[in-house]
């Protein structure tokens, strides 16, 4: 008997196509805030050391977070300077430890 891939199917979809939530998250340190995701992109603001900004979406690992203030966008900031785990998880693309066999290809 073939078991049923329909229920772990529906909560994968369920991860994947989930909104993401902005959320609020302090600034730790005066961090510079950049154009693009990475530190080779010039630096076009800098974040105020205890003020919370919201938290738009993150690379994968957080390793960069793209951040707003009151809903006017400020760039990109490393994800270490931000503090409020649940903030950057929120708005992280979802990653498997493993493939699940559903994803392999046939």
């Amino acid at each position: 008997m073939k078991p049923l891939l329909l229920p772990a199917a529906l909560a994968l979809a369920t991860l994947t196509a989930a909104p993401a939530l902005a959320s609020e998250a302090r600034a730790s340190g005066n961090a510079p805030v950049r154009s693009g995701p990475g530190s080779f992109y010039r630096v076009v603001d800098r974040l105020v050391d205890g003020e919370y900004y919201e938290v738009e979406r993150c690379t994968r690992q957080a390793l960069w977070c793209l951040v707003s203030e009151e809903g006017d966008l400020l760039g990109w900031v490393r994800g270490s300077q931000l503090v409020g785990s649940p903030a950057k998880v929120n708005v992280t693309p979802f990653e498997f430890l493993v493939t699940p066999d559903l994803l392999k290809a046939p």
